[in-house]
């Protein structure tokens, strides 16, 4: 098969719409507005397009413009570079030429009013999700770096694309910590923080949607009880939710404290250490929303460390041991896991990754929100789409 530069040509459909970034946006409840933060370093948004210079003013294109444009540059897709590839690129990009010759509908028609929809226009986006997910699913093989996320993200934009399902009759509750809430994020007209959560719904249009993010969140008591999950349960859900994300750890991970406990993942009746904390908020889960599809984010891979005692450790768990116990419990309740770690997907323990998704080495600018609201919302989308019908 004739080797081609296959991932690097399906950024230009999806991208270009409906993202907010730099305190701007078109799509998710915040209006454009002209001027850029200074400082933007985003290559995917409508104020900072191709890192050009903050100072430039934006204005919002009209309606007729966006189609043309997208209509464009989804006739780009077709278009393939031949490059020499190393040997593991080579197998992977041949193996996904035919995922990358798909045409790629426009964005806004393809996510507004997918009622419309015929049966047969359902299944046939369901397939085509299927592809990508297949190249996607190769691309995760890849050593991690920064253009292996972007190649990732390229694909989750392909996957919403041909998104079949309807969210706009679905409330959604997103869970976690200060990278939920958006802290260091860009801020809205409202003074709210733009976080992966605004790009997520931006994709998805939900019915309503609650950002439940509090800086300093963690499962156990470390910060006290008012910031634990599992301390605090009733007022971190939401009895009208069809949907919850929890996305959380990190928190438990860096803390600081004496004699700290991780605890025992098998012992079903310890509430110790942060495996007991994280057992505990999903029995709670269980027990009390049981019909909702709960959905568990791994955390990405960051350099930060933290170093203390263990009273109950032998050594000091990384935190690959932290959300391999919350990935196994999640499973053990029937939750549904969204993998960042494990797959590489944002992982920036490499100066250059950090740099440019991360504003301190942990919390999302810009490009961090885009990349996991896209991948996030992609993962939604797949498991709606894929199970509408069982």
């Amino acid at each position: 098969m004739k080797k081609k530069k296959a991932l690097s040509v399906i950024a230009a459909v999806a991208a270009a719409v409906s993202l907010t970034a730099c305190q701007e946006t078109v799509k998710g409840g915040i209006q454009a507005r002209t001027g850029c933060a200074e400082g933007c370093t985003c290559t995917d948004c409508i104020c900072c397009e191709n890192n050009s210079s903050s100072d430039a003013a934006y204005e919002a294109p009209s309606e007729e413009t966006q189609t043309e444009t997208i209509q464009t540059e989804t006739e780009q897709v077709e278009i393939t570079q031949e490059e020499s590839l190393t040997s593991e690129e080579s197998e992977i990009e041949d193996e996904t030429d035919e995922v990358t010759e798909a045409q790629s509908e426009s964005y806004e028609e393809q996510t507004d009013e997918i009622w419309k929809l015929t049966e047969g226009e359902k299944a046939a986006r369901r397939q085509q999700q299927i592809n990508f997910n297949e190249a996607r699913e190769l691309l995760y093989t890849l050593e991690n770096s920064k253009d292996k996320t972007e190649r990732i993200v390229q694909m989750d934009k392909q996957i919403l694309a041909n998104n079949s399902y309807d969210f706009s009759g679905k409330n959604v509750v997103f869970i976690g910590d200060s990278i939920t809430e958006g802290i260091t994020s860009a801020i809205d007209q409202n003074g709210n923080f733009v976080s992966y959560v605004t790009y997520a719904n931006s994709y998805l249009h939900f019915q309503n949607v609650l950002n439940h993010g509090k800086g300093g969140r963690m499962f156990s008591t470390y910060g006290g009880d008012e910031l634990s999950l599992a301390e605090n349960f009733g007022n971190v859900t939401n009895i009208d939710s069809d949907i919850i994300v929890v996305f959380a750890g990190i928190n438990d991970y860096l803390t600081v404290v004496p004699d700290k406990r991780f605890g025992d993942i098998y012992n079903k009746e310890s509430t110790a250490g942060f495996c007991g904390a994280v057992r505990y908020f999903m029995k709670e889960l269980k027990t009390y929303y049981a019909d909702n599809d709960i959905f568990f984010v791994t955390m990405y891979n960051v350099s930060k460390t933290a170093e203390c005692q263990f009273s109950d450790y032998d050594g000091q768990p990384d935190l690959g041991d932290y959300m391999d116990a919350e990935r196994k419990l999640a499973e053990e309740y029937g939750f549904h896991v969204i993998e960042l770690y494990d797959t590489g997907f944002m992982d920036c323990s490499s100066e250059e990754a950090s740099d440019y998704y991360l504003r301190d080495g942990l919390h999302p600018k810009d490009n961090g929100n885009i990349a996991l609201g896209a991948h996030i919302a992609a993962e939604l989308s797949m498991y709606f789409s894929q199970n509408e019908y069982e």
